[in-house]
């Protein structure tokens, strides 16, 4: 759902769950390890790269929501312009608190994003069942 959108699109394995990047498909291709049901509607759920706005808000609102204001201000002024990404990345690595932090914040995140995608694209996440006792 992320990423840049020039890097291209993907899709789910109904089958599996796994998630290809059209990166990995093309490769796939071009070794001739191409799947016999590679284009069967039926297995594959296409995935479009939705690009990095989101994550990018996902940037703001973790610097809002810091107590320590000059740590704050610092990653504000990383977010801005071209290369926000690695510039905010590169200021974290600071913090190793605030670092790790950012990560479990980030792929949270990101995972409500997917489940919400897959909602309204009709599916619900299957519970493992746990072990009878």
């Amino acid at each position: 759902l992320e990423g840049d959108p020039a890097q291209g699109d993907g899709r789910i394995d109904r089958r599996t769950g796994e998630v290809w990047a059209q990166v990995a498909i093309d490769d796939a291709r071009d070794e001739g390890d191409e799947d016999p049901d590679d284009e069967d509607p039926d297995r594959w759920l296409a995935v479009w790269c939705e690009g990095s706005h989101a994550a990018y808000g996902d940037m703001e609102d973790f610097i809002a929501a810091l107590s320590d204001r000059d740590r704050a201000d610092r990653l504000s002024i990383a977010i801005s312009g071209r290369g926000a990404f690695r510039r905010f990345k590169d200021v974290l690595e600071r913090w190793p608190d605030e670092r790790e932090a950012w990560y479990v914040y980030s792929a949270e995140r990101q995972r409500g994003r997917a489940r919400a995608w897959l909602a309204a694209a009709g599916y619900s996440p299957r519970v493992p069942e746990r072990p009878s006792t």
